[in-house]
């Protein structure tokens, strides 16, 4: 495996080396005697030497495959001229592309530090991004999702989330971040991807962010865990010992497995209207709600219906929303009543929904 990443990073030297001798031959009529031989690094911006040099300079060493590598795009002793725009760029990121997916197939923590220390932005980004691709095997989120996490956490950190499918990558990644709130939510992702095989290793994750943020992030591990298990992150929250644990962990797991009744609403014409029903739940099991009809009022229990025509619609569901064996009742107009048709009234006795991926 080191020989292949050497390999690369030989492929790579030898590539730029020839781009630039053909440079070089091309200005050396131009070239003033003082011109000094430099080198074209990404992790390193160009320095000049002092004093005269030859016209000839040794070639640069490639690092050995057990040291960091440099990731050189140039030779020493090749000409210091700008390369040129648009071409060269485009060859330099094909190069960096390349030579991190070498990089990919070893050691994933030395690849990544190799990425952190190329000190061009764009290829910097590239570098990162080839690591991910290939880590992934290009099965990624949606970019919207990549770009806010990115926003929110920096590049390194909102890139590391994509790794949350493998934890053992993503805990390596948040082991070369600072403490932040990017190393935070990497480490958070990959305890919610690990919870439902090894909860006890997952919540183990909290140990490694600071203190003052343990709460909310053991919070985020239930929340992620009740959208794939409900039940088997309501068990868990059952064996907590601190009944002030176990109030946090059930706020958070319904603030993703709500109680209610299991319909999905939007709105038509100022009325909540059922989009769909989730199998298994109040709305479904009941058999007297159907796609399409419009909720007019509702009551909680014995009380007075409240009119929800023009009510936005998140009032409506957290009218809807409330504690498990609770009656809800609603007043409904099926989807094909004809005008002026009096709605009929439904009671429905609200349960914990239940998520099972």
């Amino acid at each position: 495996m080191k020989a292949k990443i050497a390999g690369a990073l030989v492929l790579v030297a030898v590539i730029a080396a020839a781009m630039l001798a053909g440079s070089h031959w091309s200005k050396r009529t131009e070239a003033s005697p003082a011109q000094q031989p430099q080198t074209v690094s990404l992790t390193e911006p160009p320095e000049p030497t002092p004093g005269p040099q030859p016209e000839t300079a040794k070639p640069a060493e490639l690092p050995a495959p057990a040291v960091l590598p440099k990731i050189e795009l140039a030779v020493r002793g090749q000409s210091a001229q700008p390369a040129a725009p648009g071409t060269n760029k485009l060859e330099r990121l094909a190069q960096t592309r390349e030579a991190f997916r070498a990089l990919a197939a070893g050691d994933p923590a030395l690849a990544m530090r190799s990425a952190k220390q190329i000190t061009d932005p764009t290829e910097r980004e590239t570098a990162l991004m080839t690591l991910v691709t290939e880590w992934t095997q290009g099965n990624l989120r949606p970019p919207q999702e990549r770009a806010r996490a990115i926003s929110e956490y920096g590049l390194e950190a909102g890139l590391g989330i994509e790794l949350a499918g493998n934890p053992q990558l993503a805990l390596t990644w948040a082991s070369e971040l600072p403490e932040s709130a990017g190393r935070t939510a990497v480490l958070q992702a990959a305890a919610v991807s690990m919870v439902t095989s090894d909860p006890t290793s997952a919540f183990a994750l909290a140990e490694q962010v600071p203190e003052k943020q343990r709460a909310e992030f053991i919070a985020g591990i239930f929340s992620g865990w009740a959208q794939k298990d409900t039940d088997a992150a309501l068990q868990y929250h059952d064996q907590l010992d601190d009944p002030a644990d176990r109030a946090a962990a059930l706020a958070a797991i319904r603030t993703t497995a709500p109680v209610g009744i299991g319909a999905a609403l939007g709105i038509k014409d100022g009325y909540p209207v059922i989009n769909s029903l989730l199998p298994g739940t109040p709305a479904q099991i009941g058999g007297q709600l159907q796609p399409g009809d419009r909720i007019v009022a509702l009551a909680q229990g014995d009380n007075a219906f409240v009119d929800v025509h023009s009510l936005p619609l998140l009032d409506v569901v957290n009218l809807i929303r409330g504690a498990p064996g609770t009656t809800l009742q609603l007043q409904v107009l099926p989807a094909d009543a004809p005008p002026g048709s009096m709605p009929r009234t439904i009671p429905i006795v609200r349960d914990q929904i239940r998520f099972k991926n």
